[in-house]
């Protein structure tokens, strides 16, 4: 009997209670990236994330962050995540937030991944758009 090491065991076990990750499952697939990218914090290179997936049952899920670059090493803070959002209620959200935050269209961008019927169609395009770390997809 083979034991595993104890080191692939942690890795394996941090990687399922990673605060920074969405984890994709069997018969789920993106749904939706929003980027903020406000004026003002553009020379930081700042940047407000949603990240959102459909899940099996019709319902979304989202992560949240800020994400920037320091001294050339991405950081993501105030990490949000809400396991349970009707997909009717996200467009209003976004909107909400643009207008709380006084976001104008030219420091916004959503990715609509939801016309791909398959996570490899969504990678594919975002890959040929230069918007995904395949470092990440497993």
């Amino acid at each position: 009997m083979k034991k595993g090491s104890k080191k692939s065991k942690f890795e394996e076990q941090k990687l399922d209670y990673d605060p920074y990750l969405m984890r994709i499952n069997k018969g789920e697939r993106m749904y939706k990236i929003y980027i903020f990218r406000p004026f003002a914090g553009r020379e930081n290179n700042f940047e407000y994330r949603i990240l959102t997936k459909e899940k099996t049952n019709g319902m979304l899920e989202m992560v949240s962050y800020n994400f920037k670059i320091i001294d050339g090493i991405p950081q993501k803070s105030s990490i949000m995540k809400s396991p349970e959002i009707p997909k009717d209620n996200m467009d209003e959200m976004i909107q909400n937030m643009m207008i709380s935050t006084n976001t104008s269209q030219e420091e916004f961008e959503e990715i609509d991944l939801s016309n791909f019927k398959t996570l490899e169609e969504q990678i594919n395009f975002l890959q040929k758009k230069n918007k995904a770390d395949t470092m990440y997809v497993t």
